[in-house]
């Protein structure tokens, strides 16, 4: 268990990256980079070659502020530092590039067609409907959306909707049911095809915004903007664009009339609802006027208390008349023997003042006349009787005059009352009137600004110019977008990065597979033996040199881990899985010890999967060998081996043999131990090519009965997670003679070589091949 933890714990450890190694491996795969640089570089320069030139037409808008609010007109601009107008700056961008403006210029150009001419090698050349050496009109629907025409042998070819249509390029004009066509000249002589695409308006919107450019030149004002249109023709441009801005400066043109014309409407509504209400408020007034008897408040009120004052001098003289005629009276009617009466006392009764003055004449004369005259006297008599008539007259004058003077003090009291009266309704009624007055007045006012304002906006409609001004004309700055190069240069960047990342990822898979380098980090008490170079077919020279020097080293550090004996030593060649390189391994070092001089068999002992015999190019199983000698029970096994095995030189082959029924007790049989003590008098090393210790329990049967194992690993297909096994079956059954052997199958490469070569194949010593 400390085994496993230990070897999992190696196992999961990072190893550092070794950019040298990451160098070489991608060095060793230089041939196919440089083929895929080569080969990016031809298509690039063919692809910019027959691909289209792409223009981008150029020009400048500038957008006034001064005129930017069309209904200023209305203020003044009397309010405008009550708003932060910079806080929410319009969009123009957003408004040069809305679809609006877009479909108008698609609707004004018909760009739901788009014409080109056919080109054999290059794309089709986008043209203008004026570069066309023909008219043509559509009276129906393009089904397939492609019309095509051809100029070829002196006729005309159109195909459309299915069907051809053919005839003279002389023809002044044709016209069928779907199209009308009509030359621009004749006699062309031209052999051009020409294409007419129909497009969905959808689509045409979403070409020119893709292809269209909007931008503020400077971040900090948002009133200069750069307006492009890219695309293969530039013609075509310049009108696509040309279009754009006359449609954005119309489009604000519009925009300003229509806040024009709703203000006007809006005017004209209110001047008509100001209108009605001052000829109702008119009507108002004059009605209260006379309902109430106020005409002028202020005279009337004026004429309203000079009245009162007249009245009450008028009672108070009157009350004095009153006063005066009744102590009059008074006097009068206690007269008993005829007394003078108070003359001129202020009665303005010219009849009474008459009669008392003559009252008092008449008793002057009696006391002249008839003082000491008897009172029978006639003449006394008379006067009495006079006296007493007029005293009677008196009396009664003074009682008329009295009720009159009480009748008209009663009136002047009504009179009085009512100015009085008069002079307290007058102000409610002038301030009901003063209201109605001003909410006259102010109506008035409204009608004049509004009818002022109405002629402003009408005057600034008929003079309405846009505020956006064009101040670089359309192709001003007229640059080709050529992206050929960045396309080259994308191409060869792609031609080089798409190996050297496959080579890198190539490095990358490989860090799950054994080294050298990890090997000996982590089998610490396993002998590192050496390294094999793997080759099929035919081998040159210097490979050969190569494998004898990688062998004589494997064989020297072999050779330390061998038991010092006389008798033969017997090695076990074996791996964890199949085609890790055993076979190859057990062959080459069985060669090699037989060139030294040394007697070798090499013994088959992969009973599952013999591949021993495809490297001497027999069928193994017509081959009789190992199996059938220990199965043979009834002929001598020495005698069976001479007979079995295959001599060549020093080297002799075992093969595994046909009788394989009975193979789990071929190697616990008492025939193979005496096998192996017979072959160790013979030969001075007995090579066993086993099975995978992971797939046939045969290996580990052998384990304890041999002298010695080489484990082998295949470089760039053993994956690390098998180096537990060779760990778990040293430990279990505690071997000592175990070495450990890396077979390379890469390729030869003269430069990791001369270069490279402990980085390239991770030998662990420095060697150059000279």
């Amino acid at each position: 268990m400390e085994l496993d933890n230990r070897n999992s714990q190696y196992y999961q450890e990072d190893e550092p990256i070794d950019i040298t190694e990451i160098l070489f491996t991608i060095l060793s795969h230089r041939g196919v980079i440089l083929a895929s640089v080569i080969t990016c570089t031809l298509i690039g320069i063919t692809y910019n070659y027959y691909h289209n030139y792409t223009f981008k037409t150029n020009a400048t808008l500038l957008v006034s502020k001064d005129q930017s609010d069309p209904s200023s007109f209305i203020n003044n601009n009397e309010y405008q530092y009550l708003y932060d107008n910079k806080n929410a700056p319009i969009d123009h961008v957003a408004v040069f590039k809305s679809t609006i403006i877009l479909n108008k210029v698609a609707d004004d150009l018909d760009l739901n067609y788009r014409y080109y001419r056919k080109n054999l090698w290059k794309d089709n050349e986008l043209i203008i409907k004026e570069s066309l050496p023909f008219e043509i009109y559509f009276k129906q629907n393009i089904s397939d959306n492609k019309c095509i025409i051809s100029f070829k042998n002196k006729s005309v070819s159109i195909q459309i909707n299915d069907k051809t249509f053919s005839f003279s390029i002389n023809e002044n004009e044709f016209e069928n049911s779907i199209f009308a066509y009509k030359p621009k000249f004749l006699n062309y002589e031209s052999q051009d095809t020409f294409i007419i695409n129909k497009l969905e308006k959808s689509q045409v919107i979403k070409e020119l915004k893709s292809n269209y450019y909007v931008q503020g030149i400077d971040k900090s004002k948002t009133n200069t903007y750069s307006l492009s249109y890219a695309g293969p023709n530039k013609k075509l441009n310049s009108i696509i664009l040309n279009s754009i801005i006359n449609e954005i400066i119309e489009n604000n043109v519009r925009e300003k009339k229509s806040v024009y014309k709703q203000a006007t409407n809006f005017l004209d509504f209110r001047i008509s609802n100001v209108k009605k209400q001052i000829d109702s408020l008119n009507s108002l007034i004059s009605n209260f006027k006379i309902s109430q008897g106020v005409y002028l408040p202020i005279n009337q009120t004026n004429s309203a208390l000079d009245n009162i004052n007249e009245i009450e001098q008028k009672i108070f003289y009157n009350s004095l008349q009153h006063e005066l005629s009744v102590k009059l009276l008074k006097e009068a009617e206690k007269q008993k023997s005829f007394q003078f009466l108070p003359n001129d006392i202020g009665i303005e009764n010219e009849n009474i003042n008459t009669m008392v003055t003559q009252f008092n004449q008449v008793i002057i004369e009696k006391n002249n006349l008839f003082g000491e005259a008897p009172e029978k006297n006639p003449l006394v008599i008379q006067s009495q009787n006079q006296l007493n008539d007029l005293k009677s007259n008196i009396l009664n004058s003074l009682n008329i005059y009295i009720d009159k003077l009480r009748m008209t003090s009663n009136r002047y009291n009504d009179y009085k009352r009512n100015s009085n009266s008069v002079v307290g309704v007058i102000p409610i009624r002038e301030a009901k009137l003063g209201n109605l007055e001003k909410d006259l007045l102010r109506l008035n006012d409204l009608y004049s600004f509004l009818s002022q304002k109405n002629e402003e906006a009408l005057i600034n409609l008929s003079s309405l110019k846009s505020n956006i001004k064009l101040i670089n004309e359309v192709d001003y700055v007229l640059e080709s977008k050529n992206k050929k190069s960045q396309t080259l240069a994308l191409i060869l960047a792609a031609g080089l990065f798409l190996p050297v990342g496959f080579s890198y990822g190539v490095y990358y898979i490989r860090t799950y597979f054994v080294s050298v380098k990890y090997l000996k980090s982590i089998l610490i008490d396993i002998n590192y033996l050496g390294i094999l170079k793997f080759n099929k077919g035919e081998i040159s020279s210097k490979i050969k040199s190569l494998n004898n020097e990688l062998l004589n080293r494997i064989n020297h550090n072999m050779n330390s881990l061998l038991p010092k004996s006389n008798k033969g030593k017997t090695i076990m060649i074996t791996s964890c899985i199949k085609n890790e390189g055993k076979t190859y391994t057990a062959f080459n070092l069985s060669t090699f010890l037989a060139s030294t001089g040394k007697k070798v068999l090499l013994l088959g002992a992969d009973l599952g999967n013999p591949d021993l015999s495809k490297l001497y190019n027999e069928k193994s199983k017509n081959i009789k060998g190992l199996t059938n000698i220990i199965n043979d029970q009834n002929n001598n096994f020495k005698e069976l081996f001479e007979e079995y095995k295959i001599n060549n030189d020093h080297l002799d082959t075992l093969f595994v043999g046909t009788k394989r029924q009975n193979k789990n007790s071929v190697f616990d049989s008492q025939t193979f131990d005496d096998l192996i003590s017979y072959l160790k008098e013979k030969y001075d090393y007995i090579i066993f090519d086993t099975a995978p210790v992971l797939y046939m329990v045969d290996s580990l049967k052998l384990l304890e009965k041999l002298d010695s194992v080489v484990h082998v690993f295949r470089r760039n297909y053993s994956s690390k997670k098998l180096v537990n096994e060779l760990l778990e079956y040293k430990e279990k059954y505690e071997l000592k003679n175990v070495g450990y052997i890396i077979v390379d199958d890469s390729k030869s490469d003269k430069f990791i070589d001369k270069y490279g070569y402990k980085y390239g194949y991770g030998y662990g010593y420095e060697y150059h091949v000279k």
